[in-house]
């Protein structure tokens, strides 16, 4: 099956309240979100007062609640990846002010 296809049957399957597809997608796209955190926090005082995986955590629970709200529409994980980025930009950007 074409990657495209089993991505939005993932996505699909997210957008029902999976609990096994929000798994899979967590584990899957955990370390992408927490590696934009990192790299937005290069302040070492930042990084001391605001936690990586809260914010990765913020991002999956914003994400989930808005996909299966069916507020996105994804067809690539290219698209979710665009829009996991734009998530943690602003949620980190939050939570420094």
């Amino acid at each position: 099956m074409p990657e495209t296809v089993q991505f939005q049957q993932l996505i699909r399957r997210v957008r029902e309240r999976d609990e096994d597809a929000a798994r899979e997608l967590t584990a899957r796209y955990e370390k992408a979100i927490l590696r934009v955190v990192r790299i937005h926090l290069r302040d070492p005082r930042m990084r001391r007062v605001i936690d990586s995986m809260d914010v990765c955590q913020s991002v999956l629970t914003s994400f989930f609640v808005r996909t299966a709200l069916g507020e996105y529409e994804l067809n690539t994980p290219e698209q979710l990846i665009n829009l996991l980025t734009t998530i943690t930009k602003n949620k980190v950007v939050n939570q420094v002010h």
